[in-house]
C-alpha cells in the first residue's frame, strides 16, 4: 500500500514537471514573465510649484509599471503602451482639492529603436481624474489615473525599448494649474533602474507573434478503376532441327504414316504372311475335329 502511494506521488511530480516543460517548449513560459511589463520601485527627485513659485526638491519611491499592449511590434502597426504611478510614498497634496477639481497625470515614456541612442523619440502621455472626496493640502492623493500612449514602429525598426521617465502630477482647478509636482530620475550615482519593456519589430509577413497553423484539407485520393482484362497470346518458335544420316526419310510423293521403300519390305507382307497362317491354323483344326468324330459314340 505504501508503495502505491509512493509511486502515485512521484507520477503526480513527473507529470507536472511534465507540464512545466512543455509550458515552456510551447511558449506558455512567456506568459508569467511577460517581456513587454516591467514594474519597479524608482527614488523620483520631485519639485513642487505652488501659486508659481517653486519649492524644494524632495525625494519619493514611486512604484511605476510600464506595460504594452502587444508582445512583439509590426511596423506601421500602432500599438499602445501605459505608465501607471503608485504606492504609500507618493507626493502629498500641494493645494486642497475638491470633488469639482481634478488631478492630472503626465507621464514621459522614452522610445529607443533598434537599441541605437541615435534613435531616441518621447511620448507624454496625459490622463485626469476627479477625487471622489475632498482633499487638504499635505493629504494623500487618491489613485492616480493612467496615461496611455499609442506607438507605431517605423521602417527599418526591429527592435522597440520603452523606459518611462519623468512625471508631472498637476492640480487642476478647471482649465488653471493650482499646483504641480515635477518628477525626475536622479542624474548622479547611485542612478536607478528604471521601469522599461523591450519588443521585437517585424514586417506584417514575418511577425514574431505565432500564427495559427491552417489544417490540411485531405485531398481525396482516386480510386483505381478494375483492370481490364489481359488476353496472353503465346507463340512458340520451333528451330528446324538438321536429320540425321540414320533418320528415316519418307520418299518423294509417299504417305506419312506408311515407312516407304527405303524401309525395306512394306508392312503389309507381314498382315498377309500373318493373315496365311491364321488360315492354316483354321484349316488343320477342321481337319484334326473330322479324324475323331468316328470314335465318339
Amino acid at each position: 500500500m505504501l508503495k502505491d502511494k509512493a509511486r502515485r506521488r512521484i507520477a503526480t511530480k513527473a507529470a507536472a514537471a511534465g507540464v512545466v516543460s512543455a509550458g515552456f517548449l510551447l511558449g506558455i513560459g512567456p506568459m508569467l514573465t511577460s517581456a513587454t511589463a516591467d514594474t519597479k520601485t524608482v527614488s523620483y527627485s520631485c519639485i513642487p510649484t505652488l501659486a508659481g513659485d517653486v519649492g524644494t526638491a524632495a525625494n519619493y519611491d514611486v512604484t511605476v509599471a510600464l506595460n504594452s499592449s502587444v508582445t512583439a511590434g509590426i511596423i506601421g502597426t500602432p500599438f499602445t503602451a501605459n505608465v501607471s504611478l503608485g504606492g504609500t510614498a507618493l507626493p502629498p497634496a500641494p493645494a486642497a482639492l475638491e470633488t469639482t477639481d481634478s488631478i492630472q497625470v503626465a507621464a514621459e515614456i522614452e522610445i529607443k529603436g533598434n537599441g541605437s541612442a541615435a534613435a531616441i523619440a518621447t511620448v507624454t502621455p496625459s490622463a485626469s481624474v476627479a477625487p471622489a472626496a475632498p482633499v487638504s493640502m499635505g493629504g494623500a492623493l487618491p489613485a492616480l489615473p493612467t496615461p496611455t500612449a499609442s506607438i507605431t514602429p517605423l521602417t527599418g525598426t526591429t527592435q522597440l525599448i520603452l523606459t518611462a521617465k519623468t512625471f508631472t502630477l498637476r492640480l487642476m482647478k478647471g482649465t488653471t494649474e493650482a499646483a504641480k509636482f515635477v518628477c525626475t530620475l536622479p542624474t548622479v550615482a547611485p542612478l536607478p533602474t528604471p521601469a522599461s519593456a523591450t519588443l521585437a519589430v517585424s514586417t506584417a509577413g514575418t511577425s514574431t507573434t505565432p500564427t495559427p497553423t491552417p489544417t490540411p484539407t485531405p485531398t481525396p485520393t482516386p480510386t483505381p478503376s478494375a483492370p481490364k482484362p489481359t488476353k496472353t497470346v503465346t507463340e512458340t518458335a520451333t528451330a528446324e532441327v538438321p536429320v540425321d544420316d540414320d533418320q528415316v526419310e519418307t520418299p518423294d510423293g509417299g504417305v506419312a504414316t506408311g515407312g516407304g521403300g527405303v524401309l525395306g519390305p512394306d508392312g503389309r507382307v507381314f498382315v498377309l504372311t500373318g493373315s496365311a497362317i491364321v488360315l492354316a491354323a483354321g484349316i488343320g483344326g477342321l481337319f484334326m475335329r473330322s479324324r475323331r468324330r468316328p470314335y465318339q459314340g
